[in-house]
């Protein structure tokens, strides 16, 4: 706040102060007043306005900045109207009155759409439970009759598995902390379990498999791994051209944190779309030529890495496959957010 600034948008006062001042003038001269009285009397009038307006000008810059201070400090700020000191005057009454006001119509507004998103993933997360259902019967059916539309449709049903499970995952990342177990997980039985559960598709691809240095565990929660790495497997069959896939996973085990790495022999991924793999929504020009990418894999990968207090990296050549490493720092059990 300037007090130029404060006193021009009082112009009004001002005016009204000379026209005041001019009555008084011309009532001196009736009673023929001396000069030296009127230059007195304009004195006092204009002093005591600017000193009331000064004063004035001061006591609001004081508050202002007093609630500029608190609002920066806060962070959460709709908890403004509760650090606000007690109004002096009617004026701060008033202001903190508007304050309160806007600040419960917000957290009504809020209230509100929490709950309509709550029940949304509630819905979400029940339908997929039931969908599993009729999938996993389906499944069951198509293995006892060894047809051979049969392996298609199993194909296709399998990939549906996926994309609920992703859907079912995507709805439960906000609130990782709330469905986890955070216990020692061995990477064998891990990457285990995980190419046995894309067999079909690893054996489509004529996949070969190699694990070293895998001896090792790591604490993190076991269902919530599971799905990044399922989901890095399912992203080298998807993007691999080749007759014989190639994949590798190797442990190491360092001083302050363990690592995995798994390798393929895929397409690669083109530098330019290296640095936004794990946007929300990016499919790259890969997704975007096959039309089967959702641009969700990665992002949940990434997403649910932080959460638990894993990292991830990629790199990769065009033409040359895809490496991708998850970091498990030691004790990061305890950083779950």
């Amino acid at each position: 706040m300037r007090y130029g600034v404060y006193v021009r948008e009082r112009l009004g006062q001002l005016l009204l102060v000379s026209g005041v001042l001019a009555t008084v003038e011309i009532f001196l001269l009736t009673v023929r007043a001396s000069l030296g009285m009127g230059i007195y009397t304009a004195f006092c009038f204009y002093g005591a306005y600017f000193f009331i307006s000064w004063q004035e000008f001061q006591r609001k810059r004081i508050y202002f900045q007093n609630i500029r201070e608190s609002l920066g400090a806060l962070d959460k700020k709709y908890l403004l109207p509760e650090m606000l000191d007690r109004p002096v005057n009617q004026e701060e009454r008033l202001f903190k009155e508007i304050l309160e006001d806007l600040g419960k119509s917000m957290a009504d507004h809020v209230s509100r759409y929490k709950n309509a998103e709550r029940e949304y993933k509630e819905y979400i997360e029940l339908w997929i439970h039931e969908v599993k259902t009729p999938i996993a019967a389906g499944k069951l059916m198509l293995e006892n009759h060894r047809m051979e539309e049969a392996k298609g449709l199993l194909e296709e049903l399998e990939r549906i598995e996926g994309y609920t499970e992703q859907a079912l995952f995507y709805a439960r990342s906000a609130h990782v902390e709330k469905d986890y177990l955070i216990r020692a997980v061995s990477l064998k039985d891990l990457v285990t379990q995980a190419v046995k559960r894309n067999k079909r598709a690893l054996i489509a691809k004529g996949t070969s498999v190699e694990m070293e240095g895998l001896e090792t565990t790591v604490y993190s929660d076991e269902k919530w791994l599971a799905f990044i790495l399922n989901q890095i497997l399912s992203n080298s069959v998807k993007y691999s051209d080749k007759e014989s896939l190639k994949l590798s996973f190797t442990g190491n085990e360092g001083q302050e944190q363990t690592s995995l790495v798994i390798r393929d022999n895929g397409r690669g991924i083109r530098s330019g779309d290296l640095d936004r793999v794990f946007e929300k929504g990016f499919t790259g020009s890969r997704g975007r030529q096959s039309g089967q990418a959702t641009g969700l894999g990665l992002y949940l990968c990434q997403k649910l890495c932080r959460r638990l207090g894993h990292g991830i990296e990629i790199a990769s050549k065009e033409g040359e496959g895809c490496e991708v490493r998850l970091i498990f720092p030691k004790g990061s059990y305890v950083d779950v957010r």
